[in-house]
């Protein structure tokens, strides 16, 4: 295995890094041994170079394998960009493309070698492989081979067959999620021996977290949001095809520049759509849930959402799409209990009763995330078997001094009076139609008009009443046991008695608007914010003549850094942190002109 001296040459001269980030060189090391690796590193933790720099050291060629055309044509330009030779074979390329590339990779001429899985299934494919020095393969998004993970793909099952196929040659699997069940299953189905497990914290401390129950369709909310983030980029998700086209209209027509990405738009407008918003000719991008995965933009700074995600996982991959620079980024989540009516009713055509089970429970977990007053990041880190403290400030949640609250410790005892006198037998419809005096035949059948508390809680809606009950659950006040019953726990008679008191965010209840949120954090170092700017023009400039995406040359962080450090001249510019010897040949120059 290669020294330490040497790693961190290429760290440096290729990648422009002076230092390696959390688990990377574990991981590194682990496929210069060419041992099985499976790494959940989130989104913006460097996952890439964990396959990247070893194939710079090791002999012979890396097959990538990758799920969205799209997300490897990404990748493909950021290598060439940095000189280093890959290419893809795919559906959408000519018989005789593929042909030259299959002679450039039997050649030795190529370093990285990108495959769908659809196409790696293919005899035509296996034989080629059989020919090529092969020293191992990638299998990015990996949760995609789990029907337990959130993108379940079956061609990513028959990836199974590459161990039988290639029994000496190391798998290496990367995902930005897995719980501990998904991390197992993507173990098994891979058959991986004796794997490496490197698994990151979840807690990503540059995004802020925000959520709001919307009001109408949103859009006021949303322009709210957007006045902080004037000129930059940000992607905002929609539940579907329609909504693309109606907000992207919508934001055009509010001066904003965007464009839809959904999966009825023709494959070529899809690419150049995705085309425009990486090279930044547009700032926002309005999409369904078919953009996004891998996506290697890391000057993202805001993702919306205008309604509820299918899970934890769907909602924690699509926040992890900003700030993968390091840079502050904001995230906004706007939705009402339709929603999860709207996500429940496309499980209507699941026809495996336990799949279907296991999708709806992840609905409700991702519409408790939302109303719960639990810090998010917290919240995110438990559901991937993860821990974590309170993060005091990057959250709606913890912001607690910004937030108006009410006290509902009356209602609280309401609603628990109910569940004894109902003898803990029912579920939370039956409770609340008892507290606002339902005629329903059920309740009339049970004398529940009899009760002392019954039609004593008319100043609550239903709706306002489940936002109480998911209060007194989250405070595990209450529990909900066998065929969905609420039952009491021991510190419900603590409420009973008057002891403890309940509160709640006013906003749950839509009782005041949200406050202006506070979420901008101060670099840790000072640099000249005019020179910044004065760089960024002469990235914009040059990317446009390169015709390549802008954070392909530098990213902010390392333009921040520049512009704090101010180096004069090439030696003083590689100290720079982001600044290699490959970029100072291709843009060195330029940019010091800038700082001199």
């Amino acid at each position: 295995m290669p020294n330490k001296e040497a790693k961190y040459k290429v760290l440096k001269d290729i990648f422009g890094h002076n230092d390696f980030r959390a688990l990377q060189e574990d991981g590194i090391d682990t496929v210069l041994e060419n041992r099985d690796l499976l790494m959940i590193l989130p989104t913006g933790g460097g996952k890439s170079l964990v396959y990247q720099l070893p194939t710079l050291i090791k002999d012979g060629i890396s097959i990538v394998v990758s799920p969205l055309i799209a997300l490897m044509q990404d990748q493909i330009a950021s290598l060439k960009a940095q000189q280093i030779s890959a290419d893809m074979i795919s559906s959408a390329q000519s018989r005789d493309d593929v042909e030259e590339i299959i002679q450039k990779a039997r050649n030795g001429e190529l370093k990285f070698l990108y495959l769908s899985p659809e196409r790696l299934n293919t005899h035509s494919t296996l034989n080629l492989l059989r020919t090529l020095n092969i020293n191992f393969f990638v299998v990015d998004e990996a949760h995609c081979i789990s029907q337990w993970g959130h993108e379940f793909r079956d061609d990513y099952r028959a990836l199974g067959n590459l161990k039988a196929n290639f029994p000496d040659t190391a798998i290496c699997a990367f995902t930005a999620t897995s719980t501990n069940h998904v991390t197992d299953d993507i173990v098994r189905e891979l058959r991986l021996r004796d794997p490496k497990v490197l698994k990151g914290k979840i807690f990503r401390k540059n995004i802020f977290i925000s959520a709001e129950r919307r009001i109408t369709n949103g859009y006021a909310q949303l322009q709210s949001f957007l006045t902080r983030h004037k000129d930059e980029s940000g992607i905002i998700y929609v539940s579907s095809r329609k909504k693309a086209e109606d907000v992207s209209v919508y934001l055009n027509l509010q001066g904003h520049k965007a464009l839809p990405y959904h999966a009825g738009l023709p494959q070529h407008v899809r690419e150049n759509n995705f085309k425009i918003f990486v090279n930044d000719n547009v700032n926002i991008m309005v999409a369904t849930i078919a953009f996004g995965m891998g996506i290697d933009k890391s000057d993202i700074r805001f993702v919306a959402h205008l309604s509820l995600p299918k899970s934890q996982e769907n909602y924690y991959q699509e926040i992890g799409r900003a700030g993968r620079d390091g840079e502050d980024s904001e995230t906004l989540l706007l939705f009402n209990a339709a929603d999860m009516v709207l996500q429940k009713r496309f499980l209507n055509d699941i026809s495996n009763p336990e799949y279907k089970e296991h999708l709806d429970a992840k609905i409700d977990g991702i519409y408790k995330f939302a109303t719960s007053e639990i810090c998010f990041h917290k919240q995110l880190a438990e559901y991937f078997d993860d821990t974590l403290e309170d993060c005091k400030d990057r959250c709606d949640n913890c912001q607690q001094s910004d937030v108006s609250r009410q006290d509902i410790s009356k209602e609280s005892q309401m609603i628990l009076s109910a569940i004894y006198k109902t003898e803990q037998s029912f579920g939370k419809n039956y409770i609340i139609d008892v507290l606002r005096g339902s005629k329903e035949q059920k309740l009339l059948a049970n004398d529940a008009e009899k009760l002392s508390v019954y039609n004593i809680g008319t100043h609550l809606s239903k709706k306002e009443w489940f936002v109480v009950l998911e209060r007194l659950l989250e405070l595990k006040v209450l529990h909900i046991g066998e065929f969905s019953v609420l039952k009491l726990t021991d510190i419900a008679i603590k409420v009973l008695k008057g002891q403890m008191s309940i509160n709640i965010k006013s906003s749950r209840l839509e009782v005041s608007s949200p406050k202006e949120k506070k979420v901008k954090q101060k670099e840790d170092f000072e640099y000249d914010e005019n020179l910044f700017e004065m760089l960024r023009t002469k990235r914009a400039t040059l990317a446009k003549e390169l015709g390549v995406p802008a954070y392909i040359i530098f990213g902010d962080k390392t333009l921040k850094y520049l512009a704090s450090e101010k180096p004069f001249d090439k030696a003083s510019m590689l100290k720079v942190n982001g600044v290699g010897e490959k970029k100072f040949e291709q843009y060195g120059e330029e940019f010091l002109c800038v700082i001199n």
